[in-house]
């Protein structure tokens, strides 16, 4: 098969267009043929070394396509079926995975390896692509669209009628992000450092757009929640800048997630602000499979309208680097 692979960390330039064995699916796995693989922040991350990958690798967690061949101990997926995968698989057995913490099983372990024409998967990373759901959205939907709503609603807790300040807003999660909070009732109050990307982010689900270098963030806001501030900030960014105006504007007792930081930038704060503000500041990494089943429901029901840009398999330097350089609205997707 072909697949892309890199043996060294850099820039895109490491990655190589090659020719692989296919893949033999253990009892527990499902080789599925891939038709689309997501690239995202995670995928440069690995490739650049930030992160400790086992070298040569095949990057790719954003999976969709069909079952080609199925483990002799797979139930729930046969030959011919449509499925996609979420981030990582877990044991499924420990007293976490029971209780539908799978973020805290000890055996959790990443997926990787989509970019390729073939990948084995194992069987509790997969969720059953609904009919009428493409492959490019249904590819995405676990890591663009569920990491969001897991961040929303299972982290944030949000509840409709809140305001909802979502940083990073014209990117890969930002303009999903913006679509499930729409979709569970809030105000969307998009920040953006791109005053192009406006009419973009309304298309999306954005109320209000806060341009960055308009002036003071924290007054800007204010002003557009009439003096209460935000109940939810959702920060894709992590920057230090954005940090320091978005929590000024936090309404009392308001919930501060990340789900992102871009750049390696240290954020310092007082913790009189925090307590002052009764204040919670926390993180959300990734999707639960519930609630990938919940995001592919959104998905289907049109409720959040995935977004992304194709790209060739074999163009996966180009669409690597265009990942990198901030050029790809929504998602960059391989399609083999």
């Amino acid at each position: 098969m072909k697949a892309v692979s890199f043996a060294a960390p850099g820039g895109p330039e490491v990655l190589e267009y090659v020719d692989l064995p296919d893949p033999v699916p253990a009892g527990s796995q499902v080789v599925v043929r891939v038709h689309a693989c997501g690239v995202c922040g995670h995928d440069s991350a690995d490739r650049a070394g930030l992160t400790r990958v086992p070298l040569p690798a095949v990057l790719g967690h954003e999976i969709a396509g069909e079952v080609v061949e199925v483990g002799a101990d797979v139930r729930g997926f046969a030959v011919g079926d449509r499925a996609a995968c979420k981030q990582f698989t877990t044991c499924t057995r420990c007293p976490a995975c029971a209780d539908g913490d799978e973020f805290s099983c000890p055996d959790k372990t990443f997926v990787h390896g989509g970019s390729a024409e073939y990948v084995a998967l194992e069987q509790d990373t997969l969720l059953a692509v609904p009919d009428g759901v493409a492959s490019p959205d249904a590819a995405i939907t676990s890591c663009a669209v569920g990491t969001c709503l897991q961040a929303l609603d299972d982290v944030a807790h949000l509840r409709p009628g809140e305001t909802v300040v979502v940083t990073g807003a014209g990117g890969g999660l930002g303009l999903h992000a913006m679509q499930v909070a729409a979709a569970l009732g809030a105000r969307v109050v998009a920040v953006t450092s791109s005053p192009a990307k406006a009419v973009l982010l309304a298309a999306h689900g954005a109320d209000d757009v806060v341009v960055t270098a308009d002036g003071d963030l924290a007054a800007r806001l204010t002003d557009l929640t009439d003096g209460r501030g935000p109940q939810v900030v959702l920060d894709n960014v992590g920057h230090p800048d954005l940090f320091g105006g978005c929590f000024r504007a936090l309404a009392p007792r308001g919930r501060y997630v990340f789900t992102g930081q871009l750049q390696r930038e240290r954020i310092s704060l007082y913790p009189a602000f925090v307590f002052g503000k009764e204040a919670v500041i926390t993180g959300s990494s990734s999707t639960r499979a519930a609630t990938f089943a919940s995001a592919m429901d959104l998905v289907a029901g049109g409720r959040v309208r995935p977004v992304h840009q194709t790209f060739p398999l074999a163009d996966a330097v180009h669409a690597h680097r265009a990942v990198d350089e901030r050029r790809v609205v929504g998602r960059a997707v391989l399609v083999p």
